[in-house]
């Protein structure tokens, strides 16, 4: 076997060669790409954290809602057939009484209950 000077030397520059890419090139690259993962890794813990704030919102504000709801099932006003308007003793020759049918008071508390709502969504 014949090995002469320039095989070694070859080898020489090659290893020269692979330590000024490693130190040089390779080095940065890689730090880089560990920066960006740890900053991307920092972005979804922050997702992740602000997933679970507005979850716990979310749970509060239903609860919340849940309350007023009970609150008003509780506190309902009972349903009259006829509503006494005026005092017995006017002489005016209006109706004494008003007609409020259940129709009527299932649409005022249905608008109520969505007024209600809206406004129950938008509190922090």
């Amino acid at each position: 076997m014949d090995i002469n000077a320039t095989i070694i030397v070859q080898a020489i520059n090659f290893f020269i060669v692979y330590w000024m890419l490693r130190l040089f090139l390779f080095k940065p690259v890689v730090t880089i790409i560990e920066h960006e993962e740890s900053q991307e890794k920092a972005i979804l813990d922050s997702i992740d954290q602000q997933q679970k704030s507005l979850e716990i919102q979310e749970k509060e504000r239903q609860r919340h809602w849940y309350t007023c709801q009970e609150y008003f099932n509780v506190h309902q006003p009972r349903v009259l057939k006829e509503m006494p308007c005026f005092d017995e003793n006017m002489h005016i020759n209006i109706p004494k009484t008003i007609d409020v049918s259940p129709n009527v008071i299932a649409r005022i508390v249905a608008d109520v209950r969505d007024v209600i709502e809206e406004k129950i969504k938008h509190v922090h």
